[in-house]
């Protein structure tokens, strides 16, 4: 499709054709017009786009909180403990002779097929699945539980936007460990109010057990139903404790709210069920250790960081490549077509799409730290001051946060609509390294603490 475009047209005409300019960047054709022309010695278009990749970078800090959320810990091994010594009893009860129920203890697939003689292969089975420390999925203890996260409270939690939240997952998911399994979202959040008053609301939870253990949950924490007629419950948490699937547990709590008379025609019964809190739906194990634990989120950490390094290579390579074939003034290209020019962008476009070997390595000439001079550094830091003193009190700061408003980044919890309006930091050193501020903004904060 490429090369219909422009195989047999020339290129360098003026200082590029539009056309190519939106095939290889799309979106960005008056950008990339700039990066031509004399603009690229001050860099300006360099920042603007750099802005969308800083924008999709994730902290080691939040990855942590997201890692935390996603594999909260189980009592699957608490409940794998108590079958071995129940097994153990067992055993012993029967002197070692007997049969031994093989219900009693859950035996992973591939170790029942492997030890499907006697009771003694089945206990060895068992032992060398509780010594091994392998964490693969088929030995894993926890068979993996039904989770949900509300969407907008762990966006605002993260600030991280609800797109890059489902990257990770999918990160995770495409590991070769498997950590999670990503299913479509749900509504987490499930509201019961009963028209006829507490009794109904005891009736109906004598009749549907999900409602049952919701009201139980609620007792334990203090919450007394005497003089109330409605409940809010987590759905999907409520029905992973009972080992239902969550999809049959709405289903019923859904029938709540008619009743079918003799003749089998339905009427309402006074109970209204709303669903609410959009979330991730996913299914993960809860008995990672600490080692598995630190692996995941290194795992996360390395592959942003990666991504991170492999678009910036990728945009200064487009930009050196546009400025190799660029002229310095338009003058110079106006009236005769450079042929060598344009066959020398030909072949780096058809490198680019053959062998895809831009690399993510960048060169120290490139890093735009090395251009901060004093005086550009003297305001920086003056005005991560400011920042602070004006906004600390109000507002969570961290590096991140306060490098992604001096770049005009737009966050969940930084929006640009409303920061935006405070133009004198939004935007104000756009010139300057989002790392390096970000980096610097960071001792900042721990020296003002």
């Amino acid at each position: 499709m490429l090369q219909r475009c422009y195989k047999n047209r020339p290129l360098m005409r003026w200082c590029i054709d539009d056309s190519i300019c939106f095939i290889l960047v799309q979106g960005c054709v008056n950008s990339l017009l700039k990066i031509i022309v004399p603009s690229i010695y001050q860099g300006d278009d360099l920042c603007e786009l750099k802005r969308h990749i800083h924008a999709n970078t994730v902290d080691y800090r939040i990855l942590k909180k997201l890692v935390q959320k996603v594999f909260p810990p189980c009592r699957c091994k608490d409940v794998h403990n108590k079958h071995k010594e129940a097994l153990k009893d067992v055993e012993s009860s029967r002197g070692g002779s007997g049969e031994v129920p093989v219900n009693i203890s859950p035996v992973t697939q591939d170790c029942k097929d492997e030890y499907s003689g006697d009771d003694e292969s089945l206990l060895e089975a068992e032992n060398k699945m509780s010594q091994s420390e392998q964490t693969v999925a088929e030995l894993r203890i926890c068979p993996g539980h039904e989770r949900a996260l509300p969407i907008e409270n762990t966006v605002m939690d993260l600030d991280v936007k609800e797109e890059g939240i489902s990257t990770l997952l999918c990160y995770l998911e495409l590991h070769h460990n498997a950590w999670l399994e990503n299913m479509s979202h749900v509504y987490a959040n499930c509201k019961i109010q009963c028209y006829g008053g507490p009794a109904q609301l005891q009736a109906i939870a004598k009749k549907c057990p999900p409602v049952a253990v919701a009201v139980a949950r609620a007792k334990k924490e203090g919450k007394t139903f005497a003089n109330t007629n409605q409940i809010d419950f987590n759905v999907v948490d409520i029905s992973d404790s009972m080992g239902w699937d969550s999809g049959p547990v709405k289903r019923e709590i859904k029938c709540l709210a008619w009743n079918m008379d003799t003749a089998g025609r339905p009427s309402k019964s006074g109970v209204m069920v709303e669903f609410s809190d959009l979330a991730y739906h996913f299914r993960s194990p809860g008995d990672l250790d600490v080692e598995e634990l630190d692996d995941v989120l290194q795992f996360l950490h390395d592959r942003v960081q990666k991504q991170e390094r492999t678009e910036l290579s990728q945009l200064m390579f487009l930009c050196k490549s546009l400025t190799s074939v660029s002229h310095k003034n338009y003058w110079m290209c106006a009236d005769d077509l450079d042929m060598k020019r344009n066959d020398k962008l030909k072949s780096i476009i058809n490198n680019y799409f053959e062998k895809q070997e831009t690399g993510s390595h960048i060169d120290d000439e490139d890093r735009d730290e090395h251009k901060v001079n004093p005086g550009m550094l003297s305001q920086l830091l003056s005005d991560i001051h400011q920042f602070h003193g004006l906004y600390g009190h109000e507002h969570s700061l961290n590096g991140r946060a306060i490098a992604r408003v001096f770049h005009g980044i737009s966050s969940p919890c930084f929006p640009a609509s409303t920061w935006g309006r405070v133009r004198r930091f939004w935007r104000s050193h756009l010139n300057i390294d989002f790392n390096f501020v970000m980096k610097r903004a960071t001792q900042e904060l721990l020296r003002l603490r």
